[in-house]
């Protein structure tokens, strides 16, 4: 029951006597004067209780279970005759309502619709829960998002929110984002309206947004009720205003417990080589390459304790190896997106995976021009295989990694390149913006790192020397992380102990 109030009652007296109990029904309050008379001539406590919850008997001190639809008198066995013991007139009992899937209708009256297993979980890890919050419908006008609760399971724990667009196919998706999150004691972490400047700045998505609880160490991580509101819109500026849109949504929160700051995270993945690129994955996983990459990664996440973990590398060949070897439509918000459909041909090889999705291309094209060396869910999710919150690419340029391999294995070439630009994109799968973004007019909101200050068409390195050594500038070249980012990206469920 996601631990809400329900508005059904039922009444109930309990002696405060270790005595046989005499049951009659509630359905009809005739009685009820005359069994709380003999109740008070026999010295016994009497009380209202919540059906859901427990009950407490103020004489006793003590909690009981509460049995609906009955009142339960404990009375000497010997006062009354065994005749007396009335069964419950099952007409006269509610049965409890259960909530029915797809009418978008609350039917147990919890302020939730379709929750409780409705829409599919995600593969969990051990680790790991899924809380499903059910759908909530938007309209098509400016205001305050509606509102779910999320309650927190512990401090300090792992946890994200996921919002999920629900259209029939072909539909076009539109843009999703957080517009509002509350914390326990009432702090507005995402303010509505001054999304840039909030503390826990969430991801924009076509179609989907992750809303992870922490995105900056000034946050207080804590157990209890998150209120959290989403916004559906058909535009995509940067302040996130857009034309609100009709529809519906679906939202659920995966968490797992805390890590210690002195204790290693871990990051299991999945890596696909994708129409052989840049080569098979058994040739892959053995090359000098590939362990200059890894090394790479595990030296740059050292000072934060991560490291990279199991790693299950899968050939996706065929037409769709083919057909994805190189993405040219990356930015769409149509289900032609070939980053959407790349994932989704690389769920079909590992459904029950809980791992985050790592494909490997020769490109990542928006109509023939170049989007980036790498792309990643911003605060992504694992065990939602299919969709781009489970998922991280990297391309691999053809030209490049033959030069890798014609250096050598004691070249460290490959490190060098992708190894920077696969710890870059995990950093943002875990929760991190860039410090600066390409504009010069966004930073992150985490208190250690340094910012530019300096808005311009295209920031770059030499712009910002001492901002580009760190990892998390929009173009990757350093490899500092600080201390606050290194929180930060153990706020994220991807990571186990």
């Amino acid at each position: 029951m996601h631990g809400r109030d329900n508005p059904r009652y039922t009444q109930r007296m309990i002696a405060t006597r270790d005595l046989q109990p005499w049951i009659i029904s509630t359905g009809n309050t005739r009685s009820w004067l005359a069994w709380a008379a003999i109740g008070a001539l026999l010295g016994f406590g009497c009380q209202r209780v919540q059906e859901d919850g427990p009950g407490f008997d103020a004489d006793g001190g003590q909690f009981f279970v509460d049995t609906a639809g009955e009142i339960v008198i404990d009375v000497p066995y010997f006062d009354l005759p065994i005749e007396s013991k009335v069964a419950p007139d099952s007409a006269e009992i509610a049965a409890p309502i259960k909530e029915s899937c797809g009418n978008k209708i609350d039917d147990d009256l919890d302020g939730y619709i379709d929750e409780e297993g409705c829409y599919p979980a995600p593969n969990l890890r051990a680790d790991t829960q899924w809380t499903d919050l059910g759908i909530v419908e938007l309209t098509n006008t400016k205001g305050p998002a509606p509102t779910r609760i999320y309650t927190a399971p512990a401090k300090n724990a792992g946890m994200a929110i996921v919002a999920t667009e629900l259209v029939n196919a072909g539909e076009l998706h539109a843009y999703l984002w957080a517009e509002t999150l509350t914390s326990p004691s009432g702090v507005e972490v995402i303010t509505p309206g001054a999304w840039a400047t909030s503390f826990n700045r969430a991801f924009l998505g076509t179609g989907y947004t992750t809303v992870q609880i922490g995105m900056a160490p000034q946050i207080s991580v804590v157990a209890g009720p998150w209120k959290v509101g989403v916004t559906r819109a058909t535009d995509t500026p940067l302040k996130y205003s857009g034309t609100p849109v009709p529809g519906w949504i679906h939202l659920g929160a995966i968490a797992r417990p805390e890590i210690p700051s002195n204790a290693r995270a871990v990051l299991d993945l999945d890596v696909f080589c994708v129409g052989g690129v840049p080569m098979p994955c058994d040739k892959l996983a053995k090359s000098p390459q590939w362990k200059q990459i890894i090394n790479k990664v595990n030296a740059i996440w050292k000072p934060a304790n991560v490291e990279l973990g199991t790693i299950d590398m899968v050939d996706l060949g065929g037409e769709e190896g083919t057909k994805f070897k190189a993405l040219d439509e990356v930015g769409s918000n149509a289900d032609s997106n070939e980053l959407t459909q790349v994932y989704m041909a690389a769920a079909k090889l590992r459904p029950k995976s809980a791992r985050p999705t790592l494909v490997l291309v020769s490109s990542l094209n928006d109509k023939g021009i170049p989007v980036a060396a790498g792309l990643s869910q911003l605060a992504g999710v694992t065990g939602m295989v299919g969709s781009r919150v489970n998922g991280m690419a990297v391309a691999f340029n053809e030209q490049d990694w033959a030069k890798a391999v014609a250096l050598g294995p004691d070249a460290n070439y490959a490190g060098e390149v992708w190894g920077l630009v696969i710890a870059h994109e995990i950093g943002h799968f875990l929760g991190l913006w860039h410090t600066d973004e390409g504009n010069g007019q966004l930073h992150d909101q985490i208190d250690d790192t340094p910012q530019c200050g300096k808005k311009v068409d295209v920031l770059t390195a030499e712009e910002c020397p001492v901002q580009a050594k760190y990892l998390m500038f929009w173009q990757p070249k350093g490899v500092t992380l600080t201390a606050g980012q290194a929180k930060v990206v153990r706020y994220n469920p991807a990571l186990r102990p």
